[in-house]
This record gives C-alpha cells, structure tokens and sequence, in this order.
C-alpha cells in the first residue's frame, strides 16, 4: 500500500537520530538559541528607544521599579537561566574527548542536570513575567518600524536554531522539516496566501455591511508607508518559523512517539494557543469572557494549519495560511489591543466569539479549497 504524502513527511523522522532524548535536547537547543537571540536583539532595542522615543524608555523603567523587588532565590534563577546553557553545549560537543565510558556518563548527567535546571529557570521566568510587559512590547512596536523589525528578527533566529537541531543533532535535512517534496513548493504557499487573503477580504466586508463588526478607516499615510516594507519582510518569516517549530518540528517530534496523527495535532495545536497567552487580546478579552473562550481562535488556527499540513504533506499551505493572515492583520483590518499595534488601512473592534467564529468559517474554506487544489500545481514528490 503507497504511503499518503503527509505519511512521507513524518516518516523522514526514521533516518537520523530521533532517539527520544534528541528531541528533547534539541528542542531545548532551540530554545536557548532563541534566548540569546532575544537578549542581543533587546539590547539593540534599548538603543533605537534611546534615539528613537526616550519616551518609551521611561515607561520601561516605571515598569521595572514598580514591578521588581530584589529576590535573591529569583536573582539565582535569573543566573542560571543566562549563564548556564553554555556548559551542556561544550560537554556535548567534547563529549567524544572523555576517554572512559563512566566519564562520558558523568559528562552526559552533568548535562541534563543543568538541562533541567535550566528548563525550571525558563518556567518559573515564565510564570513570573511583570504585568504590563506585553504592553510595553506593543508600545515598542508602536513607536518605530526599527523596534517593530528587531522584535519580528527574533523568530528567524529560532528557524537558525532549528535548521542547527536538525543537522548537527538529528542528522536531517532542514527540507525533511519542511515537506516530502524534493523542493520547497513556493507556487503551493502563493497560492495559500491568495486564498485566505480573498476569503478575509470577503468576510470582513459582510461582516461591515451586516453591521456585525463594522469597519472605520484609520488610514496614516505617513506611519503605514514606513511600516510596511517591515511587514512584508518580516512577517512570512515570523510566520514561516512558527510553523516550522509548531507543524514542522513539534509534529514531527510527538508524531515519532504516537502514530494517530489526529491526537498529535490536538496537542500542538493546545501548545501553539499556550504560546500566545500573553498577547494583549487575550488579557483584555478575558475581562468578559472565559480563557478557553479568548486562547479557542489559537486553538482553532493551529488545529486547521496542521490540516493543511496533513493535506499538503508539508508546511507549504500552512505557512502561507500563517503569512497572509499575520500581513492581513498587520496591515489591512486592525484592531486595538492587537499584538501588532501596526498602523492599518481600517480598524474593527475586538469581539473574541466573534474571531472564533470568523476562524472556524474562514479557515474552514480555505482548507476546502486547498483539498480540491491540491494538485492544481505539481504533485508531492516524494524524498527517496
């Protein structure tokens, strides 16, 4: 019996190193990367606010004194959190110069103690974000296109981190994360991002002529000019890496372990509504309406993107799903309280039923439309 397309896309986990401490290791690997990332592009931050809108600057510091007292178990935290990631990397590297297989093995838990060190650091740094701090990201996005680029930068650097993982870890190609075709089907994402732009252009305007969510024009010639070249640079590259992390590695990862394909998805679909828990929309949607309610629209996009993945065997829908919704949102229909406060050419309000309900019906189309297509342009072919 021929294996489906999306069958070959998972199945390339069997060459190469999927043992499962690799994925472990290097989904941590990935996730330090990132970390420094973010540290040195935050410093580049601090000095464009200081040219750019000291205003902000002092925001940032009301922020901080209002929201910090010195806590030494914290401040330990804190250093182990930016410190140590450095020494499982070297004795991994070197782990081969040990000459004994015991020291090997103490090199081998050494690292794992720190590794799990290091992960109770990310999640208690997580757990204790100050309040306000996704406001002062939206204010940082708000008072320059620089600030807005550099905090869009921080996701390539997570694809970098992958592209790592995959070759000095699991010993893959970076493509094999991508699809099952022999190539990257540019024609397949393209079209992906028509499509969706169509249907929300469609919904948006029945939404504004039925009155159900009208539309103001909020159009700055000036700001939106000087923010969207930003948008179309950064944004199918924030987008693509989400997808390669969530529908590409995540999935690929969970479904080395568990074959139902359909359980995998409902798992990275709860991780990828996790990662948004911060946004702005969902604190201020949440003050009249539950949590699930306001995190389902996330839910919902991961779930229908990791359909498109199913359907496409790759991430070539999804990314384009992810790309045009983001650039629609960035740039086209905003709404305040948003996660890219980006000047916009019209403006709604923020009703979150409402988005789940827009999501459910929008993107239920367009995985119809790209099941019919899905051999409009050339076929998947298969990795041999």
């Amino acid at each position: 019996m021929s294996q489906s397309s999306f069958q070959i896309f998972m199945a390339q986990t069997r060459s190469g190193e999927s043992r499962w401490w690799s994925w472990v290791i290097g989904f941590w690997f990935a996730l330090v990367i990132w970390f420094y990332g973010q540290i040195i592009l935050g410093v580049l931050m601090v000095g464009v606010a200081v040219v750019t809108d000291p205003g902000v600057m002092d925001n940032l510091m009301a922020t901080e004194q209002a929201n910090t007292t010195f806590d030494p178990g914290q401040a330990l935290l804190s250093l182990l959190l930016g410190l140590s990631p450095i020494l499982p990397i070297i004795l991994w590297l070197v782990r081969d110069a040990f000459k004994t297989i015991w020291t090997q093995r103490i090199a081998i838990g050494i690292s794992a103690l720190i590794l799990a060190g290091t992960s109770a650091a990310f999640i208690q740094g997580n757990m204790n974000i100050p309040e306000g701090s996704a406001d002062y990201t939206s204010q940082l996005i708000a008072s320059h296109p620089l600030q807005y680029a550099l905090i869009l930068a921080t996701f390539p650097v997570l694809a970098l981190a992958l592209w790592g993982t995959q070759k000095f870890i699991h010993r893959r190609t970076f493509l094999s994360l991508l699809t099952a075709a022999k190539r990257f089907r540019w024609k397949r994402m393209g079209f992906a991002m028509l499509v969706v732009w169509v249907i929300l252009g469609v919904i948006t305007y029945l939404s504004h002529v039925t009155g159900i969510n009208t539309a103001e024009i909020v159009f700055n010639p000036s700001r939106f000019w000087m923010y969207l070249p930003v948008t179309l640079l950064f944004i199918p590259l924030q987008s693509a890496t989400e997808e390669i992390a969530v529908r590409g590695y995540l999935n690929q990862g969970i479904g080395h372990f568990i074959k139902n394909p359909w359980i995998v998805f409902f798992i990275t679909s709860a991780a990828f509504a996790a990662l948004h828990l911060g946004n702005p929309e969902i604190a201020e949607s949440t003050k009249e309406t539950s949590l699930l309610i306001a995190i389902s629209g996330y839910f919902f996009f991961g779930f229908f993107a990791c359909v498109l993945t199913y359907i496409d065997g790759g991430l070539e829908s999804a990314i384009g799903l992810h790309a045009a919704n983001n650039m629609f949102a960035a740039c086209i229909v905003g709404y305040d309280n948003s996660a890219l406060p980006t000047p916009t050419i019209f403006k709604i309000g923020l009703d979150t039923q409402l988005d789940s309900l827009t999501v459910l019906v929008a993107f239920s189309l367009v995985c119809l439309i790209m099941y019919k297509t899905r051999t409009l342009f050339e076929r998947v072919e298969r990795v041999e």
